[in-house]
C-alpha cells in the first residue's frame, strides 16, 4: 500500500496491511475495515492507495474470497473493491478489472468443483459492484461537470 506511513490514519493502514498478510481472518477484517473506509470519493484528505492490499488478499483466493460458512463468494470481498474504485476516478478502472477477475475465478471454480452451486448468485453479486463503479463514474462527470 502506497503511502501507507505517512498522511491521514497511516497507523490504521499499517495495521490492515500486516493484517492482509496473514491468515484468513485477519484478511476478511482488513477487507472489512477497507471497505467502511473508503466510503466517499470526495474526502479533504487522501486515504492510502489500498489497490495492492486487496489485490494481494484476492490474488490469493483466485479472485474468489469466500465465506467459511458456505463457500460461496463473500460480498465483502466486492464491497472492499467498490468502494477503494469509486474513491478515486484514477481507482475506477482497477476496480472494473478486479471484478471482472472475481467473474474469471468463479467460472473458473464452478467448472472444477462441482459442490460449488452458488456461482449464478456469486456472478450477480459481482454485477451489481460493476454496474455500482460504472454508476458512480456516471455521477462523478454529473458532478465535475455542474461545478464547471
Amino acid at each position: 500500500m502506497t503511502g501507507a506511513t505517512e498522511g491521514k490514519f497511516s497507523e490504521l493502514f499499517e495495521v490492515i496491511q500486516d493484517y492482509s498478510k496473514r491468515e484468513y481472518d485477519y484478511q476478511d477484517k482488513a477487507l472489512q475495515v477497507l471497505a467502511g473506509s473508503y466510503t466517499f470519493m470526495f474526502e479533504s484528505e487522501d486515504m492510502p492507495d489500498a489497490r495492492g492490499v486487496i489485490d494481494d488478499i484476492l490474488s490469493e483466493y483466485d479472485y474468489v474470497f469466500t465465506t467459511l460458512e458456505r463457500g460461496n463468494l463473500d460480498p465483502l470481498s466486492v464491497d472492499a473493491v467498490v468502494k477503494v474504485a469509486l474513491y478515486k476516478e484514477e481507482y475506477m478502472e482497477w476496480g472494473l478489472s478486479r471484478l471482472g477477475r472475481v467473474l474469471e475465478g468463479i467460472f473458473r471454480r464452478s467448472r472444477t468443483d462441482e459442490t460449488y452451486s452458488d456461482y449464478v448468485t456469486d456472478a450477480r453479486v459481482v454485477i451489481r459492484g460493476l454496474e455500482r463503479i460504472v454508476a458512480g463514474s456516471v455521477l462523478e462527470e454529473i458532478v465535475e461537470g455542474n461545478g464547471a
